[in-house]
């Protein structure tokens, strides 16, 4: 069995771009979901601290400083992220 996509470009080259990109985007997500997984897991990945600053009223000036990742949030997106994956039916990576 064989599928084939056909466009008429240049009028669908959005379409053609985006069915190019389909699988780049469901990896983009997996690897969204696998961060949150590190951080509420492990404590661990990219969520895990952000560098962000504050303002400082004795010197009267920014400083920078991290503040933890926040798990309640990142469960919850997580959790979006995840019932809109089954929702919309997109397709587990191999």
């Amino acid at each position: 069995m064989k599928a084939i996509l056909e466009y008429s470009l240049p009028e669908e080259e959005p379409e053609h771009s985006y069915a190019l990109a389909g699988t780049d985007a469901l990896i983009l997500i997996e690897d969204l979901c696998n961060e949150i997984r590190s951080k509420l897991r492990y404590d661990s990945g990219e969520f895990r601290e952000f560098p962000t600053e504050e303002w400082d009223e004795e010197t009267n000036q920014f400083k920078k400083i991290t503040v933890k990742g926040d798990d309640h949030t990142l469960e919850k997106v997580w959790q979006w992220v995840i019932d809109q994956k089954q929702r919309r039916n997109l397709p587990e990576l191999i």
